[in-house]
């Protein structure tokens, strides 16, 4: 079973340090004070020549909402585009209708439009009226969407283990499974509560890789080799 760990990246020094201290793959953003929006085509034209990591493109033209107009769509599309240019390995997308629900008229076209672009479906999951119906439309694309990015409903993943491991559980009997990318609030301090819950292999990690616990400090080698330690094991 391939493990995985995902780390956030915003330049080419950052993917620089990603790979170079064990990440597995890297999610390309720009703006993570705002949650994480689209990066510009000349950062991720850099970030992905620095780096022999799988790049994963924000697709996420603002964040007022998850909710896209006309406009918005168009953006998107070319920003897909973008990814493919430049050699991303795949993007990462959400969108929900102003009722809450999984944008799926959206998400089609997105899937149509990606190609052989991997897709992480992200926390706009967190936003839906009902997280467990959002869930249950996500998993039906299970042949399209190769990660749901979660913390299962909460602000920190921490919160959420027991529907965390039920949903872990179910994508794994799914023939076309995709798998469930946990993230938010992972550090190298509890990646070992993580793991002694979920019996995981993937995670998605943010500010807890960086030396002071926040994104304007460097990548710390020492917690990417703690919360390697953990997966792997």
């Amino acid at each position: 079973m391939n493990k995985m760990l995902e780390v956030i990246v915003q330049n080419a020094e950052d993917a620089k340090r990603a790979e170079a201290y064990g990440a597995d793959r890297m999610e390309v953003v720009s703006a993570i004070s705002e949650g994480g929006l689209t990066p510009s085509y000349g950062a991720i034209s850099e970030i992905v020549k620095s780096s022999k990591l799988e790049a994963m493109m924000m697709i996420r033209p603002h964040s007022f909402s998850f909710v896209y107009g006309d406009a918005d769509i168009r953006a998107m599309k070319r920003d897909i585009e973008v990814a493919k240019e430049v050699g991303a390995a795949g993007i990462v997308f959400g969108a929900l209708t102003k009722e809450g629900k999984i944008d799926t008229a959206l998400l089609e076209q997105v899937i149509k439009w990606k190609g052989q672009l991997k897709l992480t479906f992200h926390r706009a999951l967190e936003d839906a009226s009902d997280i467990e119906e959002a869930y249950q439309v996500l998993r039906s694309y299970g042949r399209d969407i190769d990660q749901i990015l979660t913390s299962g409903g909460t602000d920190s993943a921490l919160d959420s283990l027991p529907r965390l491991k039920r949903w872990i559980e179910d994508s794994r009997k799914m023939p076309d499974s995709f798998q469930i990318l946990v993230g938010s609030g992972v550090t190298s301090t509890n990646i070992a509560e993580f793991q002694e819950a979920l019996h995981h292999t993937d995670y998605h990690v943010g500010s807890g890789a960086r030396a002071e616990g926040h994104f304007a400090s460097q990548l710390d080698s020492q917690k990417l080799a703690i919360l390697k330690e953990h997966i792997l094991n």
